[in-house]
């Protein structure tokens, strides 16, 4: 692809300008810099030369995931990067012998899946991310530079009006095609209706999650086998979760989690007590005798937002990328992810020219990034109710089968292989429903019904992970 943009003349042409330089930003600049001469990319932040995390990023201290189909999108468009995170000293860990999974169900097996995961924090990703582009001639950075507005043109958009943060002096910067990637603090949707044109729908599912992070140094002298451990909660009664995971300069990151309003605290003491106040011990028995390397932060915007841009009629030359379009909650680890869809979506709407390019990018991100959504809001969407009088007879059907996928995974291998494949965006979310996992599934539901029919469902964490 990259090669048959560069080699046919009519292939490359105009400026393009892209709003923010977080994950969904760059990866934007690098598949525009395919079709367009030039890529600017706008950032309110100043830019560290170091992996260090950015005022302008407010999660970016606390645990990411990179799901092996992001991390595949990576690799092809930045060749060697596995690699180079592998030198930085980021760990690769196989999702199922590398880590440990408590669900209130119980544990998943531990056998060698085949399905990885490198290690690294946001920061560092993200620097080394920006380090390849910065290498690219038709790709600049504009950092200190607040986008305060569009510019109408022909097409819809001409460009953008920056605010220099230094001395809040005003620039114009002319552009053929403008992507929105500056996050879920958006504000399209109100230079659209100052257009004249409408905002969007949006349909939002708060699970009311808070989680509380705190880095420690690993002991050199740590027992453990694993280099991840995952505590799930469990809806409705076990609201409270954990991971702690291992990534570059040997520290853990190790994050709390609490759903429906019951947050884990902030302060050293009450990070401790939380941990040990969850299902499994094992998150705080590691870290009680750890180093910390920092102080505890806290983080509760998490609520799912998706603003449905794919049924609004746009400027032809204005995209809505990441989380300015798609919000997801964090503690689910699929927002990178996300990311490199979206990229990938870019990259197929661009292979068939840029005619009408804004309503097939929306409707084929929207489709990219759906299965995403399903795995964050689907879980959440308990924690959102009151309790299971909340749940209609159908949805409680289905989550008393989705306890029983749960309890399968627990049992058998080829079920937490599916679970894995489907929580790292490699397989649909019905390959969970193929006979031989759905036909058991609904037998022991049937079992469980009958024997107990005022039982709440008790897990459908299908696919939560960090």
């Amino acid at each position: 692809m990259l090669e048959r943009w560069r080699t046919q003349k009519e292939g490359r042409r105009g400026r393009a300008v892209v709003i923010g330089a977080g994950i969904s930003g760059l990866l934007f600049a690098r598949v525009l810099s395919e079709a367009f001469d030039r890529v600017t990319v706008v950032e309110r932040d100043a830019l560290p030369e170091g992996a260090v995390a950015r005022k302008g990023v407010p999660q970016a201290r606390h645990l990411h995931s990179l799901a092996a189909r992001g991390s595949r999108i990576l690799e092809e468009l930045f060749p060697g990067f596995d690699a180079e995170l592998a030198a930085a000293g980021c760990p690769l860990l196989d999702q199922a012998s590398d880590a440990v999974t408590e669900f209130a169900a119980g544990r998943l097996p531990r056998f060698r899946s085949g399905i990885t995961m490198r290690a690294a924090s946001r920061a560092l990703i993200e620097r080394r991310i920006r380090a390849r582009l910065e290498r690219e001639p038709a790709i600049a950075f504009l950092p200190g530079r607040e986008v305060v507005g569009l510019l109408p043109g022909s097409k819809g958009v001409s460009g953008v009006r920056m605010r220099l943060r230094q001395d809040g002096s005003v620039e114009k910067l002319a552009a053929d095609l403008v992507v929105d990637a500056s996050g879920a603090g958006s504000r399209v949707p109100r230079w659209l209706e100052e257009m004249g044109h409408e905002a969007p729908k949006e349909t939002v599912v708060d699970a009311r999650l808070g989680y509380a992070t705190r880095w420690y140094r690993v002991p050199k002298d740590f027992p453990g086998d694993w280099t991840g451990v995952a505590v799930l909660p469990g809806w409705p009664e076990t609201t409270r979760g954990g991971t702690l995971r291992r990534v570059e300069g040997d520290l853990w990151t190790a994050v709390l989690i609490g759903t429906g309003g019951d947050y884990p605290p902030t302060d050293p003491e009450g990070f401790a007590s939380f941990a040990s106040s969850l299902h499994s011990p094992v998150i705080h028995d590691a870290i009680r005798s750890a180093e910390p390397a920092s102080p505890v932060y806290g983080y509760r915007r998490t609520a799912n937002r998706l603003r449905h841009y794919e049924k609004v009629d746009l400027p032809e030359n204005l995209l809505i990328a990441g989380d300015a379009a798609c919000v997801l909650n964090p503690s689910y680890g699929q927002g990178m992810t996300a990311a490199a869809l979206s990229a990938a979506a870019l990259r197929e709407c661009l292979n068939k020219g840029t005619s009408n390019l804004s309503r097939r990018f929306q409707r084929r991100q929207r489709r990219a990034v759906a299965p995403c959504w399903t795995a964050t809001t689907n879980s959440d969407a308990q924690w959102a109710t009151k309790g299971v009088e909340d749940l209609n007879p159908a949805r409680r059907v289905l989550y008393r089968i989705s306890e029983e996928v749960m309890n399968l995974a627990v049992e058998r291998e080829d079920v937490a292989r599916t679970l894995l494949g489907v929580k790292n965006v490699i397989q649909p979310p019905a390959a969970l429903l193929r006979p031989g996992i759905l036909v058991p599934a609904l037998a022991r539901a049937a079992i469980r019904t009958s024997a107990d029919p005022a039982r709440p469902p008790a897990e459908d964490r299908l696919i939560a992970d960090r």
